[in-house]
């Protein structure tokens, strides 16, 4: 991906991977994601990540709400930044489950 976009290497790494230790072309990008957030002037690393073109991590993940959901067949993936709120689903199952002992 970083020859097709033209990205020049602005050093190399040693980064840690599944596969181990390896040395990776560092670039310096502005990541814009579909919800209109940019990270400007991101350091990411070139690898190998299993037949995907990009792999956003807990870096930028961590900056902002993310929540994976599947209903119906279907799965759903959203980001916002900033936080909106605090998504517990471990205390709302818990919420609901009280809920139901209390009404037998």
């Amino acid at each position: 991906m970083a020859d097709s976009l033209g990205l020049k290497s602005i050093g190399v790494e040693r980064v840690h991977t599944v596969g181990g230790i390896v040395e990776a072309d560092v670039y310096l990008v502005n990541i814009g994601l579909p919800n209109q957030v940019v990270f400007p002037a991101t350091r990411l690393t070139e690898g190998e990540i299993g037949g995907t073109d990009v792999l956003i991590g807990m870096d930028i993940i961590g900056e902002g709400d993310f929540a994976v959901t599947s209903m119906g067949g279907e799965t759903w993936m959203s980001y916002s930044l900033p936080s909106t709120r605090r998504l517990d689903f471990v205390r709302t199952a818990r919420q609901k489950n009280k809920g139901k002992r209390r009404g037998r």
